[in-house]
């Protein structure tokens, strides 16, 4: 699996514009392109930042979708007076799904820049060592590590029935977190939460 993840910054007010416009008209135009495996949008309602991602079953569909990401970015920020923050692409390397996607639930965004002779490294940590626990958590839905294996920038998110769910799992995840961004060869992880305001995802799971 590989995936197009696009950091908007509309103004916090267009959020719901934002949401609306992703729902209408992004959605649809992934789910009929080929080899389209799902789209997600993440916003954080308090600053208006929106992450939208769309899911390929292949690198050679990711490739092939270029024209469709240029214009959905664009018509995106023209709609609500934003701008583009950065584009990333990736290899979806494990999702461990323990229920369905659902629009509604929170999400811990985990962002690193490390080593790329260590991604597998990284990898084989995440799947031994942090997913076994977080598996056991109370309101816990996914588990998902993105990968560029040449640059070494991974991402993990994981995601969680409410708010609360998210905020109490930290105590069990901060040192895990340190000791993945070791592994990776990073030297500091990025932290975000943000709202899954859309969410279809065709895929298993996978570990």
């Amino acid at each position: 699996m590989h995936g197009r993840m696009t950091r908007i910054q509309p103004p916090p007010d267009a959020v719901e514009k934002g949401i609306a416009f992703f729902k209408e008209t992004v959605a649809p135009k992934a789910r009929s392109t080929a080899g389209n495996a799902g789209a997600i949008l993440l916003v954080d309602r308090k600053t208006g930042a929106a992450i939208g991602i769309t899911l390929w079953e292949t690198a050679q569909a990711l490739n092939a979708s270029e024209g469709f990401g240029i214009s959905s970015r664009t018509q995106s920020v023209t709609a609500t007076g934003g701008s583009i923050v950065d584009v990333e692409r990736y290899e979806q390397v494990f999702a461990d799904r323990s229920q369905p996607a659902k629009e509604g639930g929170f999400v811990r965004l985990n962002s690193l820049s490390g080593t790329p002779e260590k991604i597998d490294n990284a990898i084989k940590f995440m799947q031994k060592q942090v997913v076994p626990v977080l598996r056991d958590l109370k309101g816990h839905r996914a588990t998902i590590m993105n990968v560029n294996r040449t640059t070494g920038r991974c991402t993990v998110s994981t995601v969680w029935d409410t708010l609360a769910d998210l905020e109490a799992s930290e105590a069990a995840v901060s040192g895990l977190r340190r000791d993945a961004g070791d592994a990776a060869g990073a030297t500091d992880v990025k932290v975000e939460i943000f709202e899954s305001a859309h969410a279809e995802i065709k895929q298993p799971s996978t570990v």
